[in-house]
């Protein structure tokens, strides 16, 4: 299996890519995957806060235009992710965040599937009733997929002693939110945000 993997990494097109000087090449599938993420992730998390309550005066249901965009951010990072993993497969087919990264994944993009089904299969009534409470645990369930996703995907790259380091400290800032929550309502209220737009929302 290694030797397989080895092959891969030593292979002449991953050995371009790799080594290869000119910002077109790495650094811009570097940048496409991060492009991606940013559309994928950011673009879902705007859209769950806006479920859990955040920002009620947004309609919801012309939100329902970004899935597509969604959707076309997780084919460029699903591309740009299996070139990012030939530079180098046995190192990140042997780290176990790895694994978590697309465990995550996984499980977010089922939940994307199921959210938009739930949430906003009745588009006209979308916004004069107030969103179920299945559809608020799915947009909770999202963040914290797409959130465990982000950090494995980010300390992959390091030793397994950052990354449980990394870990702990995410549950220390998710904490840290959880204790803030009581004070959200006031901030929305004092920026104006809190009145719906419409009734019943």
């Amino acid at each position: 299996m290694m030797e397989f993997l080895a092959a891969i990494e030593n292979s002449r097109i991953t050995t371009f890519i790799r080594e290869n000087p000119s910002v077109l090449v790495y650094p811009t599938i570097l940048a496409f995957h991060t492009f991606g993420m940013a559309f994928l992730v950011g673009t879902n998390a705007g859209i769950d806060l806006r479920i859990l309550g955040i920002a009620p005066r947004l309609p919801l249901a012309p939100l329902e235009r970004f899935f597509p965009v969604m959707w076309l951010g997780f084919w460029v990072n699903a591309l740009t992710g299996v070139v990012l993993l030939s530079l180098t497969p046995a190192k990140f087919l042997t780290t176990p965040a790895f694994y978590i990264k697309l465990v995550a994944i996984a499980f977010a993009v089922a939940n994307l599937r199921l959210l938009r089904r739930r949430v906003f299969g009745n588009p006209e009534n979308l916004d004069t009733r107030p969103v179920p409470m299945e559809g608020k645990i799915l947009a909770g369930t999202s963040l914290a997929f797409w959130g465990a996703a982000v950090l494995a995907g980010r300390v992959v790259s390091y030793d397994a002693y950052v990354q449980r380091q990394a870990s702990v400290a995410v549950l220390i800032v998710a904490g840290v939110m959880l204790l803030a929550r009581s004070f959200v309502p006031r901030l929305w209220g004092s920026l104006g945000w809190s009145k719906p737009l419409r009734q019943n929302v």
